[in-house]
């Protein structure tokens, strides 16, 4: 009986510890940090280039589901010129309780600086 009760523990101790794990695994994909009109300073996790790929809150389990998108994008290569994107993107009917933010980042590496910085619209999900 008493093997019994230590495996049985033995398994649960694994089982928390892969869980917890996992739960405190890195974020995967690019994390853009967002300021929002709901009160909210918050980093999401993107993991796609799609007009609408969602972001996954860092450190927990929303889900930033975009509305609409009106971003600049800089890029400027080691000695080169700086090269601007701009483009506005939006779904045709927004929908859910809709939260402006507004992102604002840079990011360098030896092929160059990218700065990205304008206004998303979202829903959050699971409503909080």
């Amino acid at each position: 009986m008493f093997k019994r009760i230590c495996a049985v523990f033995g398994t649960a101790i694994i089982a928390m510890t892969a869980i917890a794990t996992t739960a405190a695994a890195d974020p995967k994909g690019d994390i853009i940090p967002l300021r929002c009109d709901n009160g909210q300073t918050v980093e999401v996790a993107v993991n796609g280039n799609g007009d609408f790929t969602p972001g996954h809150l860092v450190g927990g389990t929303a889900v930033y589901v975009v509305q609409s998108l009106d971003a600049t994008f800089t890029f400027t290569p080691p000695g080169g010129p700086t090269e601007t994107q701009h483009f506005v993107r939006s779904k045709a009917n927004l929908h859910g309780d809709l939260v402006n933010c507004t992102f604002d980042f840079t990011d360098t590496s030896p092929e160059g600086t990218f700065h990205a910085f304008g206004t998303v619209v979202v829903f959050i999900t699971p409503a909080s």
